[in-house]
């Protein structure tokens, strides 16, 4: 009987594995095209960079209503579809004919995208017993730290050899063997909510986060203090005001924050908002100041970066196992303090950076993600009822994928106004990009340094409860 749950155990998580490593790696392999689609399509990059932010924005939008999706359909059902969406979406993007076509169908991928990173997350959570969860969140956030080491290498080699539409041909076999391992190892889950769809919900929160995304990324060029800019930020804000209170006061809420009553869920969600933004500061701001200011390759780039995210893949199991003796707090607070420290270390980057200062220093600041990503995400998700586990998964997943499409728009906004300041002052214009990116690195420092402190608020009471034997893995 132990045998096959632990068969069950492996299963799942094999299922979940896949589905969780493809969306993730659309984010991080695109951020090593950029340079090939300004090239390809005669883009500047805040038009290029929509790419990114355009799929993070849609996925994050969805996002609220995966917990409704899951509810009426079940968790599996949506995930399978999900897969399905996203494999179509692949294909259909390797005949991009423009930067806008191109944008379009990597919105509608972000879409399919931001309904599998919180099914799966949800599955972990309803198809695994409770004290192999933390084990089992644990691999689930191996696979998305996994795809940042593996993604931009073969997304580097492929763009180098093929072009970027290898970058979407990529996708295809990694989605078909996640269909087949969801269709195959995943049980169903409960469906039939009866329960109407709040689609004015989703109108609110979809406009208004194009609307402020719209603001950050154009920030630059709009002027940072221009009245249409604040105009279209204030509209943004009071539509996802409106939202808010909508989903506190409708009886079927496509994001029922009443799991932020749980204030352990609250705290955490919040220390993953700022952990998002240390994150993509890296996923983005590395590979343009590789190819753009240092001139390297795709598959160089690739390369470059593979270190790092493979410390962050390395720790990352060993975190899992980590939490049962020390409980969240001590962990969060050592990777935000490591985070911190490789964080100012990239800000000092100049056209004379070599690649070993580069390689070291982000493989610093993957170490501090590996240390403190499961921990926030098991602290927060381990206090909510299972039977609201797709809604705080939801939540979860809309703050993170918002906050990040947000983080990258402001840092492009910034990384071109710094250029612009440097530039203008004499500096070479690939000096100039190479500094400013540094620059970009000091200021993400600000959250970072900021949510240290709130890394306590997790911590345990009492002595930390076992969650999972030793001698069963």
């Amino acid at each position: 009987m132990e045998e096959k749950k632990e068969t069950a155990f492996w299963s799942i998580i094999f299922a979940v594995f896949f589905g969780n490593f493809l969306a993730v790696m659309n984010t991080s392999t695109v951020n090593v095209a950029v340079p090939a689609f300004m090239s390809e399509f005669h883009a500047d990059l805040p038009a290029a960079q929509w790419t990114v932010t355009g799929f993070m924005l849609a996925a994050g939008a969805v996002a609220p209503a995966a917990g409704w999706f899951g509810a009426r359909f079940g968790f599996k059902r949506v995930y399978l579809a999900a897969l399905i969406g996203f494999f179509v979406c692949s294909l259909i993007s390797v005949f991009a004919w423009s930067m806008e076509s191109l944008i379009v169908l990597r919105i509608l991928q972000g879409t399919f995208s931001g309904m599998i990173m919180p099914s799966t997350m949800t599955l972990v959570y309803k198809t695994i017993e409770k004290r192999k969860q933390a084990y089992g969140i644990s691999l689930w956030s191996l696979s998305a730290v996994l795809a940042p080491a593996l993604g931009p290498v073969l997304a580097g080699f492929f763009i180098d050899v093929a072009g970027w539409p290898a970058l979407f041909y990529l996708n295809l076999p990694i989605a078909a063997a996640a269909i087949w391992a969801a269709a195959v190892f995943i049980p169903g889950t409960d469906a039939g909510a009866k329960m109407p769809f709040d689609l004015p919900g989703l109108l609110l929160s979809f406009i208004g986060s194009i609307l402020l995304l719209t603001a950050f990324a154009e920030a630059e060029s709009w002027g940072f203090t221009n009245v249409k800019k604040l105009a279209v930020a204030g509209t943004a804000l009071i539509l996802l005001f409106l939202f808010v209170r909508r989903e506190l006061r409708v009886q079927f809420p496509l994001l029922n924050f009443e799991v932020l009553t749980h204030r352990r869920y609250a705290y955490s969600l919040l220390l993953s908002a700022v952990m998002s933004v240390g994150l993509y500061a890296g996923a983005f701001l590395v590979p343009i100041f590789l190819q753009s200011s240092l001139e390297f390759g795709a598959l160089e780039t690739g390369l470059i970066m593979m270190p790092g995210a493979l410390v962050m893949a390395l720790f990352t199991p060993v975190t899992g196992k980590l939490y049962d003796k020390t409980g969240p707090a001590p962990l969060i607070f050592s990777g935000l303090f490591i985070m911190i420290i490789g964080s100012y270390m990239m800000g000092h980057l100049s056209i004379q950076t070599t690649m070993s200062y580069v390689i070291i220093w982000t493989s610093v600041r993957y170490l501090g993600i590996a240390l403190c990503n499961m921990p926030i995400t098991n602290a927060g998700m381990s206090a909510i009822p299972v039977e609201l586990a797709g809604y705080a998964s939801a939540l979860n997943n809309w703050t993170r994928q918002s906050i990040a499409s947000l983080s990258i728009a402001l840092f492009s906004a910034l990384l071109a106004f710094r250029s612009s300041v440097y530039t203008e002052g004499g500096t070479e214009a690939h000096a100039s990009s190479a500094t400013a990116a540094g620059d970009v690195f000091l200021y993400s420092l600000t959250p970072l340094v900021v949510a240290l402190p709130l890394a306590f608020l997790l911590r345990k009471k009492q002595s930390v409860k076992t969650i999972f034997q030793k001698n069963e893995y």
